[in-house]
C-alpha cells in the first residue's frame, strides 16, 4: 500500500503520540508490580538496618512490596553496577553511600560519570561512625591511650573496614594519620563480616555504626570515640567525640541514600521520592531509625545530588591531603 509523505508523517505522529500516551499512563499507574530494592552491601550492616525499615512502610504507601535483595562485593561497585544498569522503568532502585556515590568518581575512572549515570531519588537518613575495639584484645580504654598502644605495637596490629574505599575507610585512615601510627589495612565485604573478625579478635579496631550497639551493650566491644561535631548520644554517649579527644581532623557524617538508573520517567522519580519521604517521616519509622542513632532527612532528589556533588569535592581534598593511596 502507497503512502504520500503527508500520510506517512501523519501515521509517524500517531504512532508517536500513542508511544508517549502509553508511557504517561504506565508512569501515572506505577506501580503494578513489587520492586526490587538492591543493597550493595552485605545483611547486617547500616544500610541493610535502615534499608529494611524504610522499604516495608514505603512499599505499604505505594501498594507494591519493596523487596530488598544484598548483592554485596568490590566496595559496594557490584550492586551500584547492577542498579545503573536495570532498566530505566522504577522498578529496580539501590542504595547508595557517600563511599559509593561521592568517592568512586574521585577514585575509580570507571565512575568519573557517575553522577551523570543515576536518577537521585532522595537522602534518606544521616549517622556518624564510631572508632570500636574489643576490650578483651586492647588494653586501652580511651583514644589518647589507644593510639600509644598502635605505635607501641607498630607492625602487629590492623584494623578493619566495610571495603576498600569507603567512608569506613578512609576515616579510620584520617585518624592514623593524626595519629602518626601505620596499621594493615583489612578490607571487607561490608561492616558485618569485619564486625565477627572484631569480635574474634582477628583486627585491632575499626569504625562501626549503630551495628554495633548490641555488642557494645553486652560489653564485648567498646566504642572510644565518635566522628560527629558532637557526641552520639542516642547510641554511644560515654564516647567522646575524636575533636573532643584531640583530633579534630577525624570529624564526619554517614548518609544512606536511594536512587535509580538514569533515565527513569520524572514522575515515576516523583512517586518513589513521595513515599520513601513518607515512610521516613511517620512515627513508627523515625523512632526505630533514632534508636539505631540516625536522623532522618527525606530530601528532594536535588538535594541528594548535591550533597553528593558537595562531599565528592571534600573527599577528594582528604584523599590529596592526607596522601592515601586508593588504586
Amino acid at each position: 500500500m502507497f503512502f504520500s509523505p503527508l500520510k506517512r508523517l501523519i501515521a509517524c505522529a500517531a504512532l508517536s503520540a500513542a508511544a508517549l500516551s502509553g508511557t504517561l499512563a504506565n508512569a501515572q499507574g506505577f506501580p503494578t508490580k513489587p520492586i526490587l530494592l538492591i543493597n550493595p552491601y552485605p545483611p547486617g550492616g547500616f544500610a541493610d538496618n535502615v534499608a529494611r525499615i524504610v522499604a516495608q512502610e514505603a512499599g505499604k504507601i505505594l501498594g507494591q512490596n519493596i523487596v530488598l535483595e544484598n548483592r554485596p562485593g568490590a566496595s559496594g561497585k557490584i550492586g551500584l553496577d547492577a542498579v545503573l544498569n536495570a532498566p530505566k522503568d522504577g522498578y529496580t532502585i539501590g542504595l547508595g553511600v557517600p563511599g559509593s556515590l561521592s568517592l568512586f568518581p574521585v577514585t575509580d575512572p570507571k565512575y568519573a560519570d557517575l553522577l551523570t549515570r543515576f536518577s537521585p531519588i532522595t537522602l534518606a537518613v544521616r549517622g556518624y561512625l564510631a572508632l570500636a575495639i574489643n576490650p578483651a584484645v586492647v588494653p586501652a580504654r580511651n583514644i589518647r591511650d589507644f593510639a600509644a598502644w598502635l605505635k607501641a605495637n607498630e607492625g602487629s596490629t590492623s584494623f578493619g573496614s566495610a571495603g576498600q574505599g569507603t567512608s569506613y575507610h578512609l576515616w579510620a585512615e584520617a585518624f592514623n594519620m593524626a595519629a602518626g601510627v601505620s596499621p594493615v589495612h583489612a578490607p571487607y565485604k561490608g561492616e558485618a563480616p569485619a564486625l565477627t573478625d572484631l569480635l574474634g579478635g582477628q583486627i585491632s579496631y575499626m569504625l562501626v555504626t549503630g551495628a554495633a550497639k548490641p555488642h557494645v551493650d553486652s560489653g564485648k566491644l567498646m566504642v572510644l570515640a565518635s566522628t560527629g561535631a558532637e557526641r552520639w548520644t542516642a547510641l554511644y554517649p560515654s564516647a567522646p567525640t575524636f575533636k573532643e579527644s584531640g583530633y579534630p581532623q577525624v570529624e564526619s557524617s554517614g548518609w544512606l541514600a536511594f536512587l535509580a538508573p538514569a533515565g527513569v520517567p520524572a514522575d515515576v522519580i516523583a512517586k518513589l521520592n513521595s513515599a520513601l519521604v513518607q515512610s521516613l517521616k511517620t512515627q513508627a519509622v523515625e523512632k526505630a531509625l533514632a534508636s539505631q542513632g540516625y536522623s532522618v532527612v527525606g530530601s528532594s532528589p536535588e538535594y541528594l545530588l548535591e550533597t553528593t556533588k558537595r562531599e565528592g569535592d571534600t573527599l577528594r581534598t582528604v584523599i590529596k591531603s592526607r596522601g592515601i593511596n586508593l588504586q
